[in-house]
């Protein structure tokens, strides 16, 4: 079994095994790509008698660039070491002796891995009617053609926005880099703030410019914190600096 324990929250998760600990830590570093944050983690891999065999600290996502399972490296891997007989007989009779303990010492931990184990057994069941209603639909007479539509995104265009948002907020000098000439930067002025969050809330993608919106939170100079939304249309443009350019004026509103 393993165990992470937040070092900033507290919080604690357990795992069956060491497949399911990547995906725990995978989804981890995604919550924190998303938010723009790291997080450290104390990592603890128990035998059967509930003993530590190893433990580690990592903080991802990592600054080295490094993906959840090369963070891990043969850290779970460990088998616990054979004892001889006597020593498992000393073992069973103690664990016997208190085993009313254990049960009740165990239970929060089972109840958490039926809850980690729940969602796993609703998506696998998902699957398995998505496949069923998939073979219905071929085997019966198709009326209309159904047209998928392939979901297009533009990474840089999401990289370059959150570059310019720090420009934007800050007002700094640097915003003519971002903009178009069409784009006074003037004209565009705002409160000065510190985005604390950057989340992206939608993007669409078309043969010219990309659309991209963002919900911010904001804390201004006199501390407080405010949410807005704010769309950014964007055009690539290999003679700007950062090769695309804002080529509308940025709608801040307020969110929700």
């Amino acid at each position: 079994m393993f165990r992470i324990q937040n070092q900033a929250s507290g919080k604690e998760q357990d795992f069956p095994n060491r497949e399911a600990l990547l995906i725990g830590l995978e989804g981890e570093e995604n919550r924190c790509l998303q938010l723009n944050m790291t997080a450290t983690f104390h990592i603890f891999h128990y035998g059967r008698q509930e003993e530590i065999l190893e433990s580690m600290e990592v903080t991802i996502p990592s600054a080295g660039g490094q993906d959840v399972k090369e963070l891990l490296g043969d850290f779970g891997l460990k088998k616990e070491e054979s004892k001889p007989f006597w020593q498992q007989l000393k073992g069973t009779k103690k664990s016997e002796t208190i085993g009313d303990k254990s049960k009740y010492r165990n239970s929060p931990r089972l109840l958490k891995g039926l809850i980690w184990l729940l969602p796993l057994i609703l998506s696998l069941f998902s699957l398995y009617l998505s496949s069923k209603t998939l073979q219905l639909i071929k085997t019966q007479p198709q009326e209309k053609q159904v047209q998928t539509k392939q979901v297009v995104m533009d990474q840089k265009a999401d990289v370059f926005c959150r570059y310019f948002i720090s420009s934007y907020f800050s007002n700094a000098d640097s915003r003519t880099d971002f903009l178009s000439k069409n784009i006074v930067p003037t004209d565009i002025k705002t409160d000065k703030a510190t985005p604390v969050s950057v989340l992206l809330e939608s993007q669409h993608v078309n043969s010219k410019t990309t659309i991209v919106t963002y919900v911010i939170s904001l804390r201004y100079e006199d501390q407080k914190i405010s949410s807005k939304r704010l769309m950014l249309t964007v055009k690539k443009d290999k003679t700007a600096k950062y090769s695309y350019l804002v080529v509308k004026t940025p709608q801040l509103t307020q969110y929700p």
